[in-house]
């Protein structure tokens, strides 16, 4: 039905509804001035010239209400009509028969008309009105007021007019049953539209709108209602995440819309991999989770493993190309690691970390020391942000000597972290943290400033051209800023940039050659020195020895501390530095600790070395006086001025 309309053009409805009221509301009154037309010109045939200028002034007033709806004043239109209908019908009334006459029963047309435009606040005065002048009339009628006025006999026009006024009821009521019936089927429409509305707001919220499995909320109401059920039964519960190794690297070599394959097609073989009754869900952009019910023993869990292993091993074809797709799962079970939904999901995410440690494509069972490291990777990275501002950090230096010279060239910058209660922490212990709480960058940016500092004081001090060199993670080297810091920390200091060497792994300059070959290019054009780290120890390629700037390979400790007692190890060590001269580049040995080590490398024509040989590494202070102490021995024992001796 239509919507309310005031009197006021001031509350008109809104323009939909505005458009369908000015239209019916047009209709009606060519209706009503058609039919007051006939009545006029019927009663001036009969000689009733009088109900005839009433029926005429009736008429008029109607057609100013056509005008004025015409312009846009639907409420202002609406009250002049039915006014006008009102007095014109009691004004007839008057004039002619009163009770006796056929006009009462146009009343019930004149309401369906207020109805159907929705007047509701003129609707009820309007009932009032016409309740007021049957009473009037009907007192009328007992007083013999209206005993002149000559009832008509029974002719043709009575019915005419009866017909007529049914005809503009009838219309009335078709009308309003029309604009219901509309009303009805759009709120019908609504509804549906609502439902399904509904309906896909629920598969949002619940499943996820790429594979269509159960989202992490859905998938906990289910652990939920899992774990309620092998309480009453005395099952076992499951919770396994799984996380894709290499997904980033599929995403952004072969694009999203292939990320997105990807992930569909995991979606449909890990569901191939459970029953009806377990759930496999994605909880985030390449995690996922899988939920075993009723479960009487963990064999059943390795045969899921098992399974889940062998589908993802398959090749997955994306655009043409076949991928190689490997997992690593954690598995938490109830009520042995916890009882409660998030427990669960908890320990299970930790034991997929710990599958990722392992070296990835490999499943861990949760281990109650899990929650332990958890909990000092917490305490570490906190800790390590207050030693960021409180000074808790301090640098090392491990001398590099020269072994053709003897002579010290420079220094290894070594962080070191003073904790106010637990003393020193080792390196290995909080850089892991540091890299994966992402605070390796703020990290990496102070020492890379503060040696570059400790560096020119040393040449400000008198002690050389000394160089330092520091070690730069792969997650600093990743972000686009490694070069601004390096000219930041050169500037701030003053130090030359010749004075400086940046120590990198091999593992770095393989994953991502082509940035990295062009930001080495760049440094090195700085003077910037450039040193591969613990050569030998990771994806070596001799290629990129060609093709970057690099200086010098630092042997890794492990292969020298063992060359003396493992021939294997000494022929490494010997075929590394006959390499690096063929490309011409240097050396560096670490972890020299003994004379027969040194010998042997002095022999194998390696140029330089450090090592506890000489001197571990020492704070700033101490590698200054150990420095003035070297220089200023007039003794220092060499053997044919090459191999130096330790003091």
């Amino acid at each position: 039905m239509l919507r309310e309309a005031t009197h006021t053009d001031d509350a008109a409805p809104p323009a939909m509804f505005r458009a369908l009221q000015q239209r019916r509301l047009r209709q009606v009154l060519w209706v009503l001035v058609a039919v007051f037309a006939v009545l006029v010109a019927m009663n001036l045939l009969t000689g009733r010239y009088l109900s005839a200028g009433f029926e005429l002034v009736v008429a008029g007033l109607l057609l100013l209400a056509l005008h004025w709806n015409a312009r846009g004043r639907l409420g202002r239109a609406g009250t002049l009509t039915i006014a006008t209908l009102l007095l014109g019908l009691c004004a007839l009334m008057a004039n002619n028969q009163g009770l006796y006459d056929e006009v009462p029963i146009a009343f019930p047309a004149l309401l369906l008309f207020a109805g159907l435009f929705g007047f509701r606040r003129i609707f009820a005065a309007l009932v009032g009105c016409m309740i007021a002048v049957v009473v009037v009339l009907f007192a009328l009628h007992q007083a013999d007021l209206l005993h002149s006025v000559p009832v008509l006999p029974m002719d043709w026009r009575r019915p005419f007019v009866i017909s007529l006024i049914i005809g503009v009821t009838g219309l009335f009521a078709w009308l309003l049953a029309s604009d219901l019936g509309r009303t009805m089927r759009q709120l019908e429409s609504e509804k549906r539209a609502l439902l399904e509305s509904h309906a896909r707001i629920e598969v949002l919220v619940q499943r996820d709108s790429l594979t269509g499995l159960p989202n992490r909320a859905l998938a906990r109401e289910r652990l939920a209602f899992l774990l309620q059920q092998a309480r009453r039964n005395g099952g076992m519960v499951a919770v396994m995440f799984l996380d894709l190794d290499n997904f980033k690297t599929i995403n952004d070599s072969l694009g999203h819309a292939a990320g997105d394959d990807l992930l569909c097609q995991v979606a449909a073989k890990l569901r191939a991999c459970v029953r009806e009754s377990d759930t496999v869900a994605r909880v985030s952009g390449d995690e996922f989770l899988i939920l075993l019910g009723d479960l009487q023993d963990e064999d059943a869990i390795v045969a899921v493993v098992a399974k889940v292993t062998h589908l993802l091993g398959q090749a997955f074809v994306l655009d043409g190309i076949e991928v190689l797709v490997t997992a690593s799962l954690g598995i938490a079970v109830s009520p042995r690691d916890g009882d409660l939904p998030d427990v669960l999901l908890k320990n299970a995410d930790m034991a997929m970390y710990q599958a990722k440690d392992a070296g990835r494509n490999t499943f861990c069972f949760f281990d109650p020391s899990m929650n332990e490291s958890v909990t000092e990777h917490l305490y570490i990275a906190s800790g390590l942000r207050a030693a960021l501002a409180s000074g808790e950090l301090e640098l090392h230096y491990q001398p590099q000597f020269d072994l053709r010279s003897g002579r010290i060239l420079g220094a290894e910058a070594l962080l070191r972290w003073r904790h106010p209660e637990q003393g020193f922490i080792p390196p290995g212990k909080f850089i892991p943290v540091a890299e994966r709480s992402g605070l390796i960058n703020e990290l990496g940016a102070w020492v890379l400033r503060r040696a570059c500092v400790d560096a020119q004081a040393w040449r400000a001090g008198g002690l050389g051209d000394l160089r330092v060199a520091v070690n730069v993670s792969p997650l600093q080297f990743r972000r686009d800023d490694i070069e601004r810091e390096v000219a930041r920390a050169l500037s701030a200091s003053g130090l030359p940039a010749e004075a400086l060497e940046l120590e990198l792994t091999e593992s770095l300059l393989v994953a991502d050659a082509r940035n990295i070959g062009d930001v080495l290019q760049r440094l090195g054009a700085q003077g910037v020195q450039i040193a591969i780290d613990d050569f030998g120890t990771g994806y070596s390629n001799l290629g990129y020895l060609r093709r970057f700037s690099v200086h010098r390979l630092k042997i890794d400790q492990s292969f020298v501390r063992r060359m003396c007692a493992n021939p294997h190890d000494e022929g490494l060590v010997r075929a590394i530095i006959e390499m690096a001269h063929c490309l011409d580049l240097q050396t560096v040995a670490e972890g020299v600790e003994d004379v027969e080590t040194l010998e042997r490398l002095h022999a194998f024509g390696c140029e330089f070395g450090q090592g506890f040989l000489w001197s571990p590494a020492l704070p700033d202070g101490e590698f200054v006086a150990f420095v003035r102490a070297s220089r200023s021995a007039a003794d220092v024992p060499q053997r044919t001025g090459a191999v130096v001796q330790p003091e």
